[in-house]
């Protein structure tokens, strides 16, 4: 009682205590490399910054590749680690290091390389958006900033982030005819402003009882104190001032993205959680905070929250909650059928010992209750019961007998431990295959293998001290279970009669099963996470390259608005974001009522956005997809097609996206060569340029301040740096006005661009793309679960492309959903044989001998007709969460049929003369702890795979492939596991008859 009870209280003070999160919080060491280079083309970025970067990153030792993005104005690089090396700190430290070794960066890259580490922990948590018409957009601005601040001093909170933010800058607008009038130069100007503001400290005083450090401060205190600048001054001359040529205006940088949510522009605060801060509980403070910072002002903010993560982590928590105690409730009521109460109860206490415990230790490990925690729990929940099922039924069948309760509980327990031990040592062998699973998905699933091993480590110090010191201490004697004699009978003559026609009942087994395999292959599809039961849907919205970013806006309104018609009520926000990498293009995520308080499915409604696209005209593409559960996997399919050659490998890509387009259940094709904005390019006459002694870089200076502007000092207001933003007259010239603009040469003379220049127009660049250095184009896609799945796509599309005859110089790599489906499976394939061969040798030893382990390894295969048969009648698709159920299962099967076959074996040795006598009679001994261990699992997971507590459609798969899997599995082994059995000891009498001879 002690044990039992310290156990259940360690439990629950570990539950209220332990972090919540949607997803391990695991390593994927992956490192990203972001450098700005404002103004440049993509082939600039590409020569100027990530080929400077990359050359350093192939000197570290331990990378397995990288792959890197160069678009115009940045450069990204993705650097993922070797899976087996043995300190990744120090290999992260070294690619910093590599990277900070790179000093020949253009002089417009002013700020270092950015080296972020990619964990789900940077992942944001919530958005804020927050609006306020009685506001002016200064001091709107303002008071997100005190709120932003407010928020980042939130409890679990590591990062504020601001969108929709434009920041302040002074803009100094010079006016070219009076700059010309002056004879000034635009960098004489630059120089005077920067000059102008700065401090600095030259030494002290040198006194010995009064030092003092002596300082110059000149820096700027206001905006307008710019004015004062003086640019140029002489005795006999006037003083010319800044203001005297230019004007002087607090004005917002250049907007280059809009961020919308739910039809309106605004501010939004993007939030990130520390990484060992629970999700609900810091979303819950955030949303307090911001309660009372909008009465600071008067309740006059508008408030809208999106994308909150702990929304999702709650409503699991609830679902499995409440299932949980559902199917609680249903294993007591099963037990009470079988046992009596007293009994039923000591049995259903393992449950809470060992899940309670398993949290404790949990916590302990340093891990969350998350997705796949919560899934694990669910899996031990019908095993950890068995356990106890077993030893309780065999105290149970000696009390039958009239044995005295304390001899009854001895000899009942030491009866049947070493089968119970066995069959704990089977099932932790059977999940520590996912031990060695690699990938992404190898991270996100260790601790399932964990779990499993904490439940059955508690579970067998309950079953081996508590429980039997629980059942010895029920004195009254165990009632009779009189439906269940009359069930026993009937069993005893149906297995005598199906003994005698045993080879045609393992025939039609075998038949069975191997037309559910062929049936399996043919019709049923493997996606790893199914597109069911999503509440986001993404879409993408392009225009013709060269759409300003106020047009795009204009028609992503179009789209907001028909996405809000079609949707309707289920619609909880849409988030736009227009120009995030490009002025053409739009971003939406369409966040939809949970898909448990959803009565339309997200298929029903994607189908419908899909069908509704020829609504919006004017557009060059309108996409609309999911967004899978599960660990971040890419795109569905993402094939790289890998050249140096680049129309060898534009016209491999045009072929490949025609190859997608023509495959049904593939939609959503995308490639990353679009070409960019056509460009203007300035043609320079060098010889003209010389005669006439106009620099290069004056030159370069002139055209960025007429049409981007040149940032040249700085001011400190708050906690924010506003910068002083130098322009050339208006800054929204054309490009007629490149021929207006005059620079003033080294002699100081007025000389116009257009007598050293001509313009013309040439077509836009591609981002240019690479793979271990070498220059690359994907294509991806999305793929329909219903028509098709992402390992027949690969295989018909690569076939049909034919690289080696028809592109000899172009390779294809996977990446994304396709890559992680191999890699995962392939391992875990590799890991579940090696498992399947350790719980053989266990079984060996137990029972001293070769060929009784192998009856019971057969139940494993036929297990599984039960789980392809249900998920077909379910229109289910065969899933990861599916494989962690026969995973399950696997454990409970291997149970039932561990403790029959001993128990037979046990009966062998009294030497009862007829073998069918005591076959019969060990199978209908066992009938009711393999029918009690089969009813309370099904118990427990079937309110889960029904959603009576509440539908979650990522776990349900996983209860169907137990639950019907253990339906079948129960008929198997009391049926077809006897006739294995007798089959196998004809065949050994044989044998051992034939050596005799």
């Amino acid at each position: 009682m002690v044990f039992t009870l310290s156990v259940i209280a360690v439990g629950i003070l570990a539950l209220n205590g332990i972090q919540r999160d949607e997803f391990p919080n695991v390593d994927f060491e992956t490192m990203v490399v972001v450098t700005n280079y404002p103004g440049a083309s993509p082939e600039d970025v590409e020569q100027n910054v990530t080929n400077l970067i990359e050359d350093e990153l192939r000197d570290v030792i331990g990378i397995d590749k990288f792959s890197s993005k160069s678009r115009a104005g940045v450069s990204t690089i993705t650097v993922k680690l070797s899976h087996d090396v043995s300190d990744v700190a120090e290999i992260k430290q070294d690619i910093r290091n590599a990277v900070n070794r790179v000093r020949a960066l253009p002089v417009e890259v002013v700020d270092l390389p950015k080296v972020m580490d990619f964990k789900p922990s940077r992942q944001s948590i919530l958005k804020v958006s927050i609006a306020g018409v009685s506001f002016s957009y200064a001091k709107l601005r303002q008071i997100i900033d005190d709120i932003a601040t407010s928020i980042e001093a939130v409890d679990g909170v590591s990062e504020v982030s601001k969108q929709g933010y434009l920041d302040k800058e002074i803009q100094v607008k010079i006016d070219p005819q009076k700059l010309y009038l002056h004879k000034l130069s635009l960098p004489q100007v630059m120089s005077a402003i920067g000059q102008r503001n700065k401090r600095w400290t030259v030494g002290n005083n040198n006194s010995d009882k009064d030092e003092k450090t002596i300082v110059v401060l000149s820096k700027f205190a206001k905006a307008d104190e710019v004015g004062e600048v003086i640019i140029r001054s002489s005795f006999s001359g006037p003083i010319i001032r800044l203001k005297d040529v230019a004007l002087i205006t607090i004005g917002n940088v250049e907007e280059k993205s809009i961020v919308r949510v739910n039809g309106r522009k605004g501010f939004i605060l993007n939030i990130k959680k520390q990484a060992q801060a629970d999700v609900i509980t810091t979303v819950d403070l955030i949303k307090e905070k911001m309660t009372v910072m909008n009465r600071q002002y008067g309740d006059k903010l508008q408030i809208f929250y999106t994308s909150d993560r702990s929304k999702y982590v709650r409503n699991r928590l609830n679902i499995v909650t409440n299932n949980g105690v559902i199917g609680l409730l249903l294993v007591l009521v099963i037990l009470g059928l079988f046992l009596s109460f007293k009994t039923a109860f000591w049995v259903a206490v393992s449950l809470p010992v060992s899940l309670l415990g398993s949290v404790a230790l949990l916590g302990l490990a340093g891990e969350t209750i998350n997705l796949v925690s919560l899934s694990a729990i669910i899996l031990v929940l019908g095993i950890v019961v068995d356990d106890s099922i077993i030893v309780a039924e065999s105290v149970h069948y000696y009390r039958q007998l009239g044995e005295e309760r304390y001899a009854a509980s001895a000899r009942g327990f030491k009866r049947v431990i070493m089968p119970v031990i066995t069959t704990i040592l089977t099932t932790i062998l059977a999940f520590s295959s996912m031990f060695l699973m690699g990938g992404t998905m190898g991270k996100f699933i260790y601790v399932i293998p964990l779990i499993v091993i904490f439940a059955l480590g508690l579970s067998f110090l309950e079953v081996s001290f508590a429980l039997p010191a629980h059942l010895a201490g029920v004195k009254n004697k165990e009632k009779e279970s009189v439906w269940f004699e009359v069930v026993e009978q009937k069993f005893e003559v149906l297995l005598a009669r199906v003994l005698k026609i045993r080879y045609q009942v393992v025939t039609l087994f075998a038949v069975l099963l191997v037309a559910s395999l062929v049936f399996a292959s043919m019709q049923m599809k493997f996606t790893l996470f199914p597109a069911v039961g999503v509440d986001n849907i993404k879409a993408r919205l392009v225009m013709k390259v060269g759409s300003s970013l106020s047009n795009t806006e204009h028609k992503a309104e179009e789209v907001e608005d028909l996405v809000a018609k079609i949707v309707g009520l289920d619609l909880v926000s849409i988030t736009t974001d227009v120009g995030k990498y490009y002025t053409h293009k739009a971003y939406f995520n369409i966040e939809l009522v949970p898909s448990n308080d959803r009565e339309t499915d997200s298929k029903v409604i994607l189908k419908k956005l899909k069908d509704s696209v020829e609504q919006i005209t004017g557009v060059e593409k309108l996409h609309f997809s999911v967004h899978r559960p599960g660990p971040p996997q890419g795109e569905d399919i993402e094939i790289n097609l890998i050249a140096q050659n680049d129309v060898q490998r534009e016209k491999a890509a045009s072929k490949l996206e025609k190859i997608l387009e023509a495959i049904e259940g593939v939609d959503n094709i995308d490639r990353d060569d679009d070409p960019g904005k056509n460009r203007i390019e300035v043609v320079l006459d060098y010889e003209k340029m010389a005669r006439l002694e106009i620099e290069q870089s004056t030159l370069n200076q002139y055209l960025r301040a007429a049409f981007t502007g040149i940032d040249v000092t700085n001011m400190r207001e708050g906690k924010n740096d506003v910068n002083f933003r130098v322009y050339l007259g208006e800054n929204n010239y054309s490009e007629d006005f490149i021929r207006d603009i005059k620079v003033l040469n080294r002699k100081g003379l007025v000389v116009p661009i257009a007598n050293f220049s001509s313009i013309q127009t040439i077509i836009g660049e591609p981002n240019f793309n690479h793979y271990n250095g070498l220059r690359l184009t994907t294509v991806s896609a999305s793929i329909d679960d219903a028509k098709t799945n992402v390992k027949a796509v690969m295989r018909d599309a690569l076939e049909q492309l034919n690289l080696s005859d028809n592109f000899a110089g172009v390779r294809a790599i996977s990446e994304g959903g396709a890559k992680e489906t191999n890699d995962s499976m392939d391992s875990f394939k590799q890991a579940f044989v090696m498992a399947i061969f350790g719980i053989f040798l266990l079984l060996v030893l137990l029972f001293n001998s070769y060929t009784q382990p192998l009856l019971i390894l057969s139940t494993i295969p036929f297990s599984v007709i039960g789980v392809i048969w249900a998920f077909s009648l379910h229109g289910e698709t065969l899933s990861f969460f599916a494989v962690l159920g026969v995973l399950a299962l696997i454990g409970v099967i291997v149970n039932d049929s561990l403790v029959l076959v001993s128990h037979l074996n046990y009966l062998k040795k009294k030497g009862i003369s007829d073998v069918h006598q005591w076959i019969v009679q060990g199978s209908k001994d066992r009938l009711r702890a393999v029918v009690l261990t089969s009813l309370t699992t099904l118990a427990g997971i079937i309110p889960l795979a029904y959603g009576i507590g509440g539908t979650d459609f990522i776990l349900q798969p996983m209860a169907l492939a137990l639950g019907y899997g253990l339906l079948f599995g129960t008929v198997m082994t009391l049926i077809l596991l006897p006739c294995l059995y007798l089959m196998n000891y004809e065949f050994v009498n044989w044998v051992t008859h034939k050596f005799r001879k």
